[in-house]
């Protein structure tokens, strides 16, 4: 069975993860918090070494464990299966979403004539494609595609640095605490998804430790908060939050020099990137959960069928964004971390036992 190193297994996270951090929970955060949201990711940041805790304790005594079999012999062939449901609903509703934003950014900035169902057909062709390969063609794709992606974000920030005025992250907290709870779930979303190494950790020849897992915990919150200062800086804290998808205009605000300017098709390559990766990702990790041998295309392919019928489907831009934030975060959130805790107490009973 192919492995991919731990190295590999970040650089799938950073780009999947990084999509959801980078464009999707920013808006979001934004319209929760104000002001304020940048602070929120960095309080989020300094409670990470709990839920890293929790997570690398966990990871160590799957040792390799398929999850399937090891929620088996920890909870039972029922208890196991409706977990094993469960997951499979989440990452194929973080497949879904990521679909469903990218290509409502695609019709409204550079392809508005081409129709929905053959943009979204063409995305899950070459999705599918690349999970019914394996992880480590996945891994090997993350690998090419990463490097640019972080180039051209740096080109993004220091090209913009004319134009931000940092003196508009201040005065925090002008409207009290509210607003920093508020965006506590959409800060910690993107890195409590770090849940779905158990997902893959039969895959991996090294498991993760708590000091590798917390400086992906670092890189992400920079992913979040670098755009978020930026927006803030650039717009204002009122104009920001308006902003459908902020870290896509300050791409448009770049100018190189006198005569370069419009350079804001290179966030397509950054944006699709994590898009092909994310979505690529959920339909191998539905195939990894079923784990059937015979048939292990037929989720993947049930995964990207459901998918298409979802993102066609009339729902509006706003009662999309109204789902986000009201609904799949708080409950995403709540779901890992009951999840997380009840794994623990499960693991210290077994362990009590045996001893």
């Amino acid at each position: 069975m192919p492995k991919i190193s731990l190295l590999q297994t970040y650089l799938i996270i950073m780009l999947s993860v990084g999509l959801l951090n980078h464009v999707i929970i920013i808006p979001l955060l934004l319209g929760a918090s104000g002001r304020d949201s940048w602070l929120v990711v960095l309080l989020v940041l300094a409670a990470s070494p709990i839920w890293v805790g929790v997570l690398s304790y966990v990871l160590k005594n799957m040792n390799g464990i398929h999850i399937k079999d090891w929620l088996k012999h920890h909870f039972g062939v029922f208890f196991s299966a409706i977990l094993i449901v469960l997951y499979s609903v989440l990452v194929w509703l973080m497949g879904t979403i990521s679909l469903k934003d990218t290509l409502t950014w695609t019709i409204a900035t550079y392809m508005p004539q081409v129709p929905m169902p053959v943009l979204a057909s063409a995305t899950l062709v070459g999705c599918f494609f690349a999970a019914s390969q394996g992880l480590r063609t996945i891994a090997i794709l993350s690998g090419i595609l990463l490097p640019f992606v972080v180039i051209l974000g740096d080109l993004v920030m220091t090209a913009n640095f004319q134009f931000k005025e940092y003196t508009m992250l201040f005065p925090l907290l002008e409207n009290g605490t509210s607003p920093l709870w508020k965006g506590v779930p959409y800060a910690a979303g993107g890195l409590l998804e770090l849940s779905l190494l158990t997902l893959l950790q039969h895959k991996m020849t090294k498991k993760a430790g708590f000091k590798s897992l917390m400086l992906i915990c670092m890189i992400l919150s920079c992913l979040t908060i670098g755009p978020l200062m930026g927006s803030i800086a650039m717009y204002g804290p009122y104009e920001a939050a308006h902003q459908r998808y902020p870290a896509f205009e300050q791409w448009r605000m770049v100018r190189l020099g006198e005569y370069v300017e419009h350079v804001d098709f290179f966030s397509i390559y950054q944006w699709l990137s994590g898009t092909y990766i994310r979505v690529s990702l959920s339909l191998f990790l539905l195939s990894e959960l079923w784990n059937l041998q015979k048939y292990k295309w037929l989720p993947m392919l049930l995964g990207a069928l459901f998918m298409l019928v979802a993102v066609l489907m009339p729902v509006s831009d706003m009662v999309f964004q109204d789902l986000l934030s009201r609904y799949y975060f708080p409950s995403f959130c709540v779901f890992t971390i009951g999840v997380m805790l009840i794994y623990v107490f499960r693991i210290l009973i077994s362990t009590r036992r045996s001893n």
